[in-house]
């Protein structure tokens, strides 16, 4: 829990959780969670671009947190959305397999190094260039489209948090 104190102080003085939610992952459980995320911005902040943006960031950080979780009857997926009046914060909590860890640091690295478009482009080429293999477009999708930086947070017991923060 204190890592999501720490998260919503490094917003601002005015931050707020909006929502906190844990769920088991499952792909059935996305859309819902997705829905609920943009009517609560909808709400929140009163303007659809913000929600639709949010939306987007929820859609692809759960399809890979389902994706590459481990899975069992204990694991959870966590999902926090914070906000200040500024910034916008969409947490993910999940246990990928430590193989699946390894290829998330790596496409963070990869896309981190470019601005968000190139990024983007690059790996719509990059799919193409693949077929029948992981397209690996989420990540460089919520970046350039979601309008947010992307950081990983690791805890000692295989945990990760993926936040995406932005401009509201």
């Amino acid at each position: 829990m204190q890592t999501n104190v720490n998260l919503i102080e490094s917003l601002g003085p005015d931050a707020a959780r909006l929502v906190e939610i844990r769920f088991r992952p499952f792909w059935e459980y996305i859309e819902a969670v997705r829905h609920l995320g943009e009517s609560l911005c909808k709400t929140t902040f009163g303007t659809s671009s913000v929600s639709d943006r949010v939306q987007l960031v929820i859609q692809e950080a759960l399809e890979n947190a389902v994706k590459y979780s481990e899975t069992g009857l204990e694991e959870e997926l966590e999902i926090t959305i914070s906000s200040s009046s500024e910034n916008i914060e969409i947490t993910i909590a999940s246990k990928p397999t430590p193989e699946d860890l390894e290829r998330l640091r790596a496409e963070l690295d990869w896309i981190g190094g470019k601005d968000p478009q190139t990024a983007y482009i690059e790996a719509f080429k990059r799919a193409a260039d693949t077929p029948g293999g992981s397209a690996r477009l989420g990540l460089a999708r919520m970046r350039f489209e979601g309008k947010v930086e992307l950081s990983l947070d690791e805890t000692k017991d295989g945990r990760i948090r993926l936040s995406a923060r932005g401009a509201i």
